[in-house]
């Protein structure tokens, strides 16, 4: 069994103006919360994993391979490895997800 309270989990800042929490990690998967402000847009980027995610608070333009699409609380969404894909938060307000990636991300999990 792994349990890990939300305020001793490991954070960092993936990109600028992305704060993440890494919340759990397993053998095949693992899960963080990010943050995203407003105002700082992400550059296209893939990487090898699956990922899930799922917009707890406020709104935002994701772009996935050559689409975009504006979300809002409530959506969740897939991102296929190896696609290209960003995503920008809308508003005044910081966007908040829930992310799942498969496998963990090794890159994330060297730097805390």
């Amino acid at each position: 069994m792994r349990i890990v309270k939300a305020h001793e989990a490991p954070k960092l800042e993936t990109v600028k103006g992305r704060h993440g929490v890494i919340l759990i990690v397993g053998e095949n998967a693992m899960m963080m919360k990010l943050t995203i402000e407003p105002g700082i847009p992400t550059p296209p980027h893939s990487h090898p994993h699956e990922q899930m995610g799922y917009l707890l608070e406020g709104k935002g333009i994701l772009h996935i391979n050559n689409e975009s699409r504006e979300i809002e609380t409530g959506t969740s969404f897939w991102i296929p490895p190896k696609a290209p894909h960003s995503f920008d938060a809308l508003g005044d307000d910081p966007a908040v997800l829930i992310e799942a990636f498969s496998p963990p991300r090794e890159d994330y999990l060297s730097r805390v």
